[in-house]
């Protein structure tokens, strides 16, 4: 078995098992949400677990082989500001919208967002871990 399979192995075991115990909490934390009416704790979480799968992803995909370079560490400027910022507007969406007061002309366009659910939040919270870990870079001398 090559290396980087096994790699790839260990990090869907990893995943796996940070999705599997993450679960009960989650669940705990939406269920008391709703009881209480503030379910801002519930998306706190939701968006740090998440973002933590897609960075898992890129450090199997991307950042573990950085790693192993020379040079100097850099950051891919465009690709964060023209990937990450508006995955992560996507990705803070329940957050924005439930917890911060802004205009209703703004809120109107995360109302689309929240209420029209069928999984974006949560692909743009995997997907914006992602960007960020695989927006550094090592670049040689």
């Amino acid at each position: 078995m090559s290396r980087r399979l096994r790699v790839y192995l260990a990090f869907l075991l990893l995943l796996l098992v940070l999705l599997i115990i993450s679960g009960p909490p989650l669940m705990l934390l939406h269920e008391s949400g709703i009881k209480s009416y503030t379910l801002i704790h519930f998306y706190l979480a939701q968006l740090g677990l998440f973002v933590i799968v897609g960075a898992l992803l890129g450090i199997c995909g991307h950042f573990a082989y950085e790693i192993k370079k020379s040079g100097s560490w850099k950051v891919d400027i465009p690709k964060i500001t023209i990937l990450g910022i508006p995955l992560g507007l996507v990705a803070c969406s329940y957050l924005i919208y439930f917890g911060i007061d802004i205009p209703w002309m703004i809120k109107k366009v995360f109302a689309y967002i929240v209420n029209i659910e069928v999984g974006q939040v949560v692909a743009a919270q995997i997907i914006l871990g992602y960007v960020v870990i695989s927006s550094f870079y090592k670049k040689g001398c």
